[in-house]
C-alpha cells in the first residue's frame, strides 16, 4: 500500500478525535469541581453522579491515558491531569498498611471496597509505569518495583501457572469477586492485563525477573488460553484447563485486543522466537473475529455463545476501539490491504453511531442498528457499565484514547517505512 495521502488523512482524523473530543470531554467533565480528584460517574447530560463510588480501575486508566497523551502532545493541561490522577492513586487508593490498592473509595475518598483484585492491581502497575515513562522519578520507580514484588509474592500461584484472582485487604486468598461468571479460579481477562502491565513495566525497567514473568505469560496465552480456532478461552481452573462454563463463549473484543497486545508484549520483551511463533497466531485471531464477530457495517459484536452461534449483537464502545488497533496491527504484520479496509470500515461505523457528536465522548453501547442505549433496564445484558452514564467505574478514556494514540503512532510508522 503506497497511498500515504490516505494514511495521512486518517492520521489527522484520529488526532482530532483524540484531542478535540475524547481528551477534551474528560478535561471538562471528569475532574471534581469541589475536590482534588475525579467523579465516580457522569451521566449522559454531562452531570456528575455525586453518590457514585470512585473506582481504582477508572482512576488508573485516567492516569495512563493522560500520561500517554502528555508524552505524545507536550501540553501543560494533559500533564496536570496526569499529575492529579497520580495524586489520587497515591493519596486515596493506595493501602499504606498492607500494600496494593483499594478497589473502590467513597465520594468522600474513604475506602469503600478493600478487596485486592489482581486485575485492579495490574491496572495500577500499568498506569504507574506509563506515568514513570512520562516523568521519570527515582522514588516512583522504587514504588513501582515494590508493587511488582508484592504482586509476585501475593498473587502468583505457587503451585500452578499464572496468577490468582482475589484477596482480602491483608492479602488472604478468597473466592469471592473473581473476574469470572461462576467464580472460576482464573480468568483470561486478568491475565491479559497482568501481561499488559508487565510489558509496560519491562519497557521502563528491563529486569530479568520481569522479563521471565512476561515470557511465562506469553506462553500461557499461546499454550493454554488461545484455542485452536483462534478465539480466547475465558475462564479456567487452577491448573489452567478451561472451565466447562466458558468453553462455548467467544468474547470478540478480548480476542481482537489480545491479538495486538500479545504482539506488543513480545516486541517489548525482544524475543524473536516468540514473535515468529506469535505472528500466525495473531493473524489467526483476527480472522476468527472477522469470521463471526465483525458485522457487515463495520461494528464488532459483543460475543457469541455455543461456539460462534447465538451472537449477542450489542456493540460496546471499547470493542470498537480495539477493532481499530487489531486490524491495523494485522495490516502492519501482513501487509494485506484487506485489514486496512477493515480499519476504515470500523472507523466509519464508530463515527456514525458510537461517537456522541452532541455531548461528547462515545456512547457506552449501541444496538445492532446503531441506536445508543440511554436507559438502565433491570435486565441489562451487560452489568459492568451503565447505559445511562458516560463515565462510570468501567467507562474510561483508556480504550478509545489508547486506540487513537496507537493509530497515530502506527500510521506514522507505516508512512516512514514507505517513504
Amino acid at each position: 500500500m503506497k497511498n500515504t495521502k490516505e494514511l495521512s488523512s486518517y492520521r489527522r482524523i484520529f488526532e482530532h478525535e483524540l484531542r478535540a473530543n475524547i481528551l477534551e470531554y474528560w478535561l471538562k467533565n471528569a475532574p471534581e469541581k469541589d475536590g482534588d480528584g475525579f467523579y465516580g460517574a457522569v451521566d449522559l447530560n454531562n452531570q456528575p453522579v455525586l453518590y457514585a463510588n470512585k473506582a481504582c480501575v477508572l482512576n488508573a486508566r485516567i492516569l495512563w491515558t493522560f500520561s500517554a497523551a502528555a508524552m505524545a502532545f507536550p501540553t501543560t493541561i494533559y500533564a496536570e491531569i496526569a499529575d492529579r490522577a497520580y495524586h489520587v492513586i497515591q493519596t486515596y487508593f493506595a493501602d499504606h498498611q498492607y500494600g496494593g490498592f483499594f478497589m473502590e473509595i467513597s465520594p468522600t475518598n474513604q475506602p469503600a471496597n478493600d478487596i485486592k483484585h489482581t486485575y485492579a492491581q495490574a491496572f495500577a502497575l500499568y498506569a504507574l509505569s506509563k506515568y514513570y515513562e512520562f516523568c521519570s522519578q527515582p522514588d516512583l520507580l522504587r514504588q513501582i518495583q515494590e508493587l511488582f514484588v508484592l504482586l509476585e509474592e501475593k498473587t502468583k500461584d505457587p503451585a500452578h501457572p499464572g496468577y490468582r484472582e482475589s484477596f482480602t485487604r491483608n492479602w488472604q486468598l478468597i473466592s469471592e469477586n473473581r473476574m469470572a461468571d461462576h467464580n472460576e479460579p482464573k480468568s483470561m481477562n486478568t491475565h491479559l492485563h497482568v501481561l499488559e502491565a508487565y510489558a509496560a513495566l519491562y519497557k521502563i525497567w528491563p529486569d530479568a525477573r520481569v522479563g521471565e514473568r512476561l515470557r511465562e505469560l506469553l506462553l500461557i496465552f499461546m499454550d493454554k488460553i488461545i484455542r485452536p480456532d483462534g478465539h480466547l478461552g475465558i475462564f479456567f481452573d487452577e491448573a489452567f484447563n478451561e472451565a466447562e462454563s466458558s468453553r462455548g463463549t467467544c468474547s470478540f473484543g478480548h480476542d481482537i485486543e489480545a491479538s495486538w497486545l500479545l504482539w506488543e508484549a513480545a516486541e517489548i520483551l525482544g524475543a524473536p522466537e516468540l514473535l515468529d511463533r506469535l505472528k500466525p497466531i495473531s493473524l489467526k485471531m483476527l480472522d476468527a473475529v472477522e469470521r463471526v464477530g465483525f458485522d457487515k457495517d463495520g461494528g464488532l459484536f459483543l460475543e457469541s455463545t455455543r461456539y460462534g452461534s447465538h451472537v449477542r449483537t450489542n456493540k460496546h464502545w471499547w470493542l470498537q476501539a480495539e477493532t481499530l488497533v487489531g486490524f491495523m496491527n494485522g495490516f502492519e504484520l501482513s501487509g494485506n490491504p484487506h485489514y486496512w479496509e477493515n480499519v476504515k470500515q470500523s472507523w466509519d461505523y464508530i463515527d456514525r453511531y458510537v461517537i456522541d457528536h452532541l455531548n461528547g465522548e462515545w456512547f457506552t453501547k449501541v444496538n445492532r442498528l446503531g441506536k445508543p442505549f440511554r436507559v438502565e433496564p433491570p435486565d441489562d445484558p451487560s452489568p459492568y457499565y451503565r447505559n445511562d452514564w458516560k463515565i462510570d467505574p468501567w467507562k474510561c478514556p483508556y480504550h478509545n484514547g489508547r486506540a487513537c494514540l496507537e493509530m497515530i503512532r502506527r500510521i506514522d510508522a507505516v508512512i516512514e517505512r514507505q517513504s
